[in-house]
């Protein structure tokens, strides 16, 4: 398992670290970048790639399910654009960004790993939160997770934190250098404490009535934690938030949540020592595909607070 956690590790460090770059010099270029979300283009295609590029030359044989695919970059109207992401990458030739960006396209299998390249669109256009998310599923069953949040301080001197765990080996924080790293747990507030609720900052992410409803049961004790993305699993993980809700919407019944959007969050929260299932209580089902199929709305806690939730989620 080392072998496969050192080169995740590697690729979303790296990929981390040029959406950053990306971030910096593109989202705060002009005002225009932020209306037609190129910058968050540039970064999604060249994290895809160079992660996938990385796993493919030490794993050849594990498929890869990825957000992005190519057909879009590779139309003649976008080969600005593609100039853009190569300008990222140079080490790498035009072709072999659209080769490395399409080997994410598998549907899954026995072993299979899964990569969102940015999770938080909005979070990255406003120069805010957002991750690169990578897990690896061997027969549905998450065994290994790496988050990448460069916006989310590992400590008071060091910005930018990775996050990452094994199955039954628990969840660890480092910098982005990996000179530092440290384990880390949920949160032990119990029921008749303070609760922290993790909310995304775009009201159109989420079921707000819904989750508002479950925030009443606690009265004065509730507070709210805003931040975009996988984030949110790494501040539950490391005990700074309680509660995760993501609520099915009333308007979008037939909606699942896509594997890449949780499984690395999932893993690093339960290896923590906390809990995630989906809004009845059943566990989070990775081994149909690309979406949670079984599965409606997501709910991640400390444990000290699940059962509660559960029984008054409405969907």
């Amino acid at each position: 398992m080392e072998k496969y956690l050192t080169t995740a590790l590697q690729g979303v460090r790296a990929a981390s670290l040029i959406c950053h770059s990306v971030q910096n010099q593109l989202v705060s270029e002009d005002s225009l970048a932020k209306k037609d979300r190129s910058p968050v283009t540039v970064a999604d295609y060249a994290s895809q790639a160079l992660i996938c590029a990385t796993l493919k030359q030490h794993f050849p044989q594990i498929p890869i399910v990825g957000e992005e695919n190519a057909d879009a970059l590779r139309l003649p109207e976008n080969a600005a654009l593609l100039q853009k992401v190569n300008s990222f990458l140079p080490e790498m030739s035009a072709e072999e960004i659209l080769t490395a960006i399409d080997m994410g396209n598998a549907d899954g299998g026995d072993l299979f790993w899964t990569l969102d390249p940015i999770d938080g669109t909005k979070g990255f256009l406003r120069g805010e939160h957002y991750a690169v998310a990578l897990a690896l599923i061997e027969k549905g069953e998450i065994i290994l997770g790496v988050l990448g949040c460069p916006n989310l301080a590992y400590d008071d001197a060091t910005s930018g934190s990775l996050f990452y765990a094994l199955r039954g080996e628990g969840a660890f924080a480092a910098d982005f250098n990996l000179d530092k790293s440290k384990s880390i747990r949920v949160s032990s507030r119990k029921s008749g404490e303070s609760v922290r609720f993790l909310e995304s900052v775009e009201k159109g992410h989420a079921n707000h009535g819904g989750q508002a409803k479950i925030m009443e049961l606690f009265g004065d004790r509730k507070e709210s934690v805003r931040v975009d993305s996988q984030v949110k699993y790494a501040v539950l993980a490391r005990g700074e938030a309680e509660v995760y809700l993501r609520l099915p919407k009333p308007d979008m019944p037939d909606y699942r949540e896509k594997i890449w959007d949780h499984a690395a969050g999932v893993i690093i929260v339960e290896e923590a020592g906390g809990m995630v299932t989906d809004a009845l209580g059943a566990p989070l089902d990775f081994s149909l595909g690309r979406t949670l199929k079984n599965n409606r709305g997501v709910i991640g806690s400390n444990g000290q607070f699940h059962d509660q939730i559960i029984e008054n989620t409405e969907i």
